[in-house]
């Protein structure tokens, strides 16, 4: 399973990309000839077999296209409801899952491997890892090795024959790993596949149901992901034509997908073994936009757990949080992650403050797979902040002040409660008078007598949805809370 740590055209886009707001989905229905015409180029140039992509906002899908054959040398032409494989980019939503499970209260985020298996002796467990957590296995900070093979490459052959039901593989993969000293600090970051597969038995062992399953009811149903599963021999078995085939790294030659080696095995479906169409995978693009935990989760501060930038990741200035790469922005925090089974790549970044979000696949696990999938989403950024230019600049006054009222919660016991009574914008805070303030831009307004300003943050349309304090040099971001 690859993962890249190349910096993407996609993020030197960034500076060029400025204006938050998604175009109306009617203008960019007109824009799909546009879209397919560009996969065309970019698969041809690049010479990747197909290509599709999507493009989202807290709204849905603002626009899909593909391009090119489910096989190359074919004239089977792919179609949008052909389902990609994820690769790694499934660990955002096995963290998600996490959170779900955190709900039901039979695990948390702090709860060791020894927890989950008390009665394991140190000859079961190493001593070094019996205090790893649940979240440092999603935040690769376990000092667990990156994968199977890097202890016992025939072990790790031998999980593709699949002879056993997911769990009991997971159950078989316990035993072998976790009895070995971590190569690696724990705290440290170190990418492991190896680390979400037992996060994954962790989960199924407290749950007392599946993985599999378990993603299929918290995750894949509240969304309406029909077309998203998990791979494994029995169910590529059951496929039926047409079909996607992917194409090896080395040589590009197609990979049957019914084939053993065309995907990870089922030990590693937490990992990355999850396929779907890429307009499903715009649901879940969707919500993680949308920044609320509902339908997905009840609570909040799960949802923004799974958004928190945990450990430093290998690019400068980038975290690396519940299966997202994070990194501050223009547009603010951007979540970034890509994905590769070695026969197919994906690519998907979201940038929550401007409400768009862009994922690209494509069923070539080559060299060329990750700068085809960047070099599309820079586009898609560029068209974006293009089409954004060219539409005529909103008249400050058109920002309402009745946008900024509402409660914004900074700490426990301070609440920001901003209200619009009789032209005058008023804001209290928890324990203090209510003051008034005023309007420097219509997203900013000052305190008079004191040195402070509240930034107010806005999407293209409706309420604000966080505002942030500056004060004293600091800025401090309270996100909005209640309805």
């Amino acid at each position: 399973m690859r993962y890249i740590t190349t910096v993407s055209k996609s993020l030197v886009a960034l500076v060029v990309f400025l204006t938050p707001g998604i175009p109306s989905t009617a203008f960019a229905q007109t824009q799909a000839k546009e879209m397919t015409e560009k996969l065309a180029e970019i698969s041809l140039k690049h010479d990747v077999p197909a290509m599709t992509a999507v493009v989202v906002n807290t709204n849905g899908l603002v626009k899909s296209a593909c391009f090119g054959n489910r096989k190359r040398g074919s004239s089977d032409k792919v179609e949008l409801s052909d389902r990609f494989p994820i690769g790694s980019n499934t660990k955002s939503m096995t963290a998600t899952l996490a959170a779900a499970i955190v709900e039901t209260g039979k695990i948390d985020w702090n709860t060791t491997i020894s927890d989950v298996w008390p009665k394991a002796s140190n000859d079961d467990i190493h001593p070094k890892l019996r205090a790893v957590t649940l979240d440092q296995l999603l935040s690769h900070q376990s000092g667990l090795a990156g994968n199977i093979s890097d202890i016992s490459a025939q072990a790790w052959a031998s999980f593709f024959d699949e002879k056993q039901s997911p769990a009991l593989e997971r159950r078989r993969m316990l035993k072998l790993v976790l009895s070995k000293a971590p190569p690696e600090a724990q705290g440290k970051f170190a990418y492991s596949n190896l680390g979400y597969a037992i996060a994954s038995a962790m989960l199924e062992t407290r749950a007392r149901e599946p993985f599999e399953s378990l993603m299929k009811k918290h995750v894949f149903v509240p969304l309406e992901m029909r077309s998203a599963d998990f791979r494994s021999m029995k169910s590529a078995k059951q496929l039926q034509s047409p079909l996607l085939w992917g194409h090896q790294a080395d040589s590009g030659e197609p990979v049957d997908p019914k084939t053993v080696g065309a995907e990870n095995p089922t030990v590693y479906a937490a990992a990355g073994t999850v396929h779907l169409s890429i307009e499903d995978y715009a649901k879940y693009a969707r919500w993680q936009l949308a920044g609320k935990a509902v339908p997905v989760l009840r609570s909040q501060d799960n949802f923004d757990h799974l958004h928190k930038p945990q450990i430093g990741y290998t690019i400068p200035g980038a975290k690396y949080g519940c299966g997202w790469i994070m990194m501050d922005t223009g547009l603010g925090p951007a979540l970034n992650h890509a994905g590769s089974n070695t026969n197919t790549f994906a690519l998907i970044w979201l940038f929550p403050e401007s409400d768009f979000g862009a994922i690209v696949c494509t069923n070539s696990g080559q060299e060329q797979a990750f700068p085809a999938c960047d070099e599309m989403v820079s586009h898609l950024m560029a068209e974006h902040a293009s089409s954004n230019k060219s539409q005529p600049q909103s008249d400050p006054g058109e920002i309402g002040p009745e946008r900024l009222v509402g409660r914004y919660q900074l700490l426990p016991n301070f609440v920001f409660d901003v209200s619009f009574k009789d032209g005058h914008l008023m804001v209290g805070i928890t324990n203090q008078p209510t003051q008034e303030v005023f309007a420097d831009t219509p997203t900013r307004w000052s305190y008079r007598g004191v040195d402070a300003q509240l930034e107010f943050h806005l999407r293209a349309q409706g309420p604000a949805y966080a505002l942030t304090l500056h004060q004293n040099g600091a800025a401090q971001k309270a996100k909005r809370v209640g309805e």
